[in-house]
């Protein structure tokens, strides 16, 4: 070809693609080699071994910094209350402090979710301040405080980790009146947040969204560093949350009980999970199936069934499972007619891309598609396919349902909870069995869309963000002995 591309190998066989590299000539300038070079440090800087020293350095002075800013911030208000001045005045609404990594631009569930609740407890008329890494400017609002110190994420370039609470928040838990606390893990300030709460004794309501054990071995090769890096974890924020946490939740019962343990159930919720409304089997227009399918999928004929994955395209998501059974009988898959349509994107875009051509399979890769168009895709697909393991609640199986597009998953506990009960069985598959997924696809095209006009499913970020409310005033209700104290 005409460029080559540039990797750099670490140790542990892992590799960042640095820069699509212009052949050398003999009359290239400097200013090219400079960024170049540039390009060399920035993916060094991003790898997870940089990322994880520089965090282990770093991490305890600024953490020392943000206790400094708390305690003046606590004696500032010993200060107003022996003078005669009012710090934590009785208000009909509710002060909630929401703690995040995950907001928009991010475009993945925890993303999605906080920024649902946050905008419908907006609307509820609470008092909802939001300290986050980053945030979408075109969604800021004074409220929103996208001031938490932070590190990309190595494994997700588009996403950042908060490492320190930093002194703004600091200030903010010293010397404001909250209600609750609202702490969404993954996250590795949960120590300084959980101690703090617990010394100023406001109920801390902790939403649990990832296997980070999982997660942990997939992404990192290198098995002491994996381990290292979860024990510190642990340490500085799952433990804080069994400890401090006044309610503990996650978006399954069966992932709370496994992450945090069976013996703390009387303190496990389900933290309430939804979509945005405008997931409607209705179409936006008479001819939106017809365009769709045919700009989209490629497609001209209700004859040609389409499949449709939303998805990051990364291991975990084990999306490469679906191709045996789109491969020809004769060549030993199981004959899948139709076109699988891809949504997403992620580090294993090029390798899927590459085996879906050697196997000559008719697959189309939407790359990152934007959430609001999201549901003509699902209305106009035969029926959407997830091949994932690692889920702990999987948003776009409802988003897809609630579209009217059935929904195809692999038994595991998570979806079994879920959606075992409102689903019929046909549509379950055994992972490991390509004839049973074959046949659970072949199901739910066929009579599926009928089953979900007769059994809609209807789940909002709206009736979502009731339940939550209702589980804050559980928390509030249950830390009123130890404000009382």
């Amino acid at each position: 070809g005409s460029r080559l591309e540039q990797y750099i190998i670490f140790p542990d066989r892992s590799f960042l693609k640095v820069l699509p590299m212009p052949k050398k000539h003999d009359d290239e300038d400097e200013p090219g080699f400079q960024r170049q070079i540039s390009c060399w440090v920035a993916a060094v800087r991003t790898h997870y071994l940089v990322v994880l020293l520089f965090a282990v350095i770093v991490y305890f002075p600024r953490l020392c910094l943000s206790f400094l800013v708390f305690f003046l911030a606590q004696f500032l208000r010993l200060v107003a209350r022996v003078t005669g001045v009012a710090t934590g005045r009785a208000v009909a609404n509710r002060r909630i402090l929401v703690i995040t990594d995950y907001l928009p631009p991010q475009t993945h569930g925890i993303a999605i979710r906080c920024h649902a609740y946050v905008k419908e407890m907006r609307a509820k008329g609470h008092e909802v301040i939001v300290f986050a890494t980053a945030y979408d400017e075109s969604k800021e609002t004074s409220f929103d405080h996208p001031n938490i110190p932070a590190l990309v994420n190595p494994f997700n370039m588009k996403n950042r980790i908060g490492y320190n609470p930093g002194v703004k928040l600091a200030w903010f838990l010293g010397a404001h009146t909250w209600d609750v606390v609202h702490l969404v893990y993954p996250s590795i300030i949960g120590c300084f947040v959980l101690s703090t709460c617990a010394w100023r004794r406001i109920p801390v309501y902790c939403s649990h969204h990832v296997e980070m054990n999982m997660f942990g071995h997939e992404h990192v090769q290198i098995k002491p560093v994996a381990d290292f890096a979860l024990f510190m974890y642990n340490l500085i924020g799952k433990w804080p949350a069994i400890k401090w946490g006044t309610l503990n939740s996650a978006p399954t019962l069966c992932f709370a009980r496994d992450h945090l343990g069976k013996e703390h159930e009387e303190k496990l919720r389900v933290v309430p999970s939804g979509t945005h409304e405008v997931f409607s089997p209705t179409p936006s227009s008479a001819s939106e199936r017809r365009d769709v399918r045919l700009a989209k999928f490629g497609v001209d004929s209700d004859d040609v069934k389409v499949v449709i994955m939303v998805q990051r395209l990364s291991g975990e998501k084990g999306t490469d499972r679906i191709f045996p059974a789109f491969v020809s009988k004769d060549k030993g898959g199981q004959g899948v007619q139709g076109v699988l349509a891809i949504a997403g994107d992620g580090p294993s875009k090029a390798a899927l891309v590459a085996e879906a051509e050697s196997r000559q399979l008719r697959v189309v890769f939407l790359g990152n598609v934007p959430h609001h168009e999201l549901p003509q895709l699902y209305r106009s697909a035969d029926c959407f396919v997830t091949m994932s393991l690692s889920e702990t609640y999987g948003l776009t199986c409802l988003e897809a349902m609630m579209c009217g597009c059935p929904a195809v998953m692999p038994y595991c506990p998570v979806f079994d909870e879920i959606w075992m009960d409102k689903t019929p069985k046909a549509w379950h598959y055994n992972i490991e069995s390509v004839t049973e997924l074959a046949s659970s696809i072949s199901s739910a095209q066929k009579d599926g869309r009928k089953y979900l006009q007769e059994h809609p499913v209807r789940r909002t970020w709206r009736m979502a963000a009731e339940e939550l409310l209702e589980q804050y005033e559980e928390c509030i209700k249950m830390n009123e002995k130890n404000r009382q104290t």
